[in-house]
C-alpha cells in the first residue's frame, strides 16, 4: 500500500513505538521508493532485495510520580453513598448557621407561653446533621426542623443559642447567642388598641 511521505513516516513511528513498548524488536522496518517517488515503510522485506534501515533510538522520557497528598486526622467522614465530606469543609458551607428568631434585643409580648426559635443557613442539612438549641443554657431536644417551639419561658430576659452537629457528632456550626425579653400583658403595660377611623 502506498502512503504519502508525511503518513509513512508517521505510520513508521507508531509501529516503531509499538514494536520498543513490547519489549523487543521482533521486525525490521524496509523503506521503499517507486518511479514516481512514493516513499513506503514496511516491516515485509521487498521483492528488489533492500536491507533494512537502521533507526534512530528514541528518546525516553519517564513520567513523573505524584505522591497523593496525607490527610489529615479531621480529614474526611464518610457519607451516605460513599461520599466523602471533610469537617472543614462543611464548616465552610454552614459559617451562616444563625437563629433567625427571635431576633436580638427582640421584646416577645408573650400570653401564650410558648416561644418560636428558627435558625437558617445557606445549604439544607446533609443526612445526619442535627440542630440543638439551648435556652438559658438548658438544652432541648435535637431536631433537623428549622423552627422549634419552647414552653416554660418565665417573664424577663432570656439567652438562646443553637449548635449544628453532624452525623459523627461533631460540631460544625454555632449561631451567636441570642437575647430577647418576654413582655406579659399587665396593669399599666397592656397593649392599647388600635382605635377605628371613623
Amino acid at each position: 500500500m502506498k502512503l504519502s511521505t508525511y503518513k509513512a513516516f508517521l505510520l513508521a513511528l507508531v509501529t516503531i513505538s509499538l514494536l520498543l513498548a513490547a519489549g523487543t524488536l521482533t521486525a525490521q522496518v524496509y523503506k521503499t521508493v517507486d518511479e514516481e517517488g512514493n516513499v513506503t515503510f514496511t516491516d515485509q522485506p521487498p521483492g528488489d532485495g533492500s536491507q533494512p534501515i537502521e533507526l534512530r533510538p528514541l528518546s525516553i522520557i519517564e513520567a513523573p510520580t505524584y505522591q497523593k497528598p496525607v490527610k489529615s486526622t479531621e480529614e474526611a467522614t464518610e457519607g451516605e453513598g460513599g461520599k466523602e465530606m471533610s469537617l472543614g469543609y462543611m464548616r465552610k458551607n454552614y459559617a451562616d448557621f444563625a437563629i433567625v428568631a427571635p431576633q436580638q434585643e427582640e421584646s416577645v409580648w408573650h400570653p401564650e407561653d410558648v416561644i418560636t426559635v428558627a435558625w437558617n443557613a445557606r445549604y439544607q442539612l446533609q443526612p445526619g446533621m442535627q440542630v440543638t438549641v439551648s435556652v438559658d443554657g438548658v438544652r432541648q431536644t435535637p431536631t433537623t426542623e428549622q423552627v422549634i417551639a419552647v414552653t416554660g419561658l418565665e417573664r424577663g430576659e432570656h439567652t438562646v443559642t443553637a449548635e449544628l452537629t453532624d452525623a459523627k457528632n461533631r460540631r460544625v456550626a454555632m449561631a451567636e447567642p441570642v437575647t430577647f425579653f418576654i413582655r406579659r400583658p399587665g396593669l399599666y403595660n397592656r397593649p392599647r388598641p388600635t382605635p377605628r377611623g371613623g
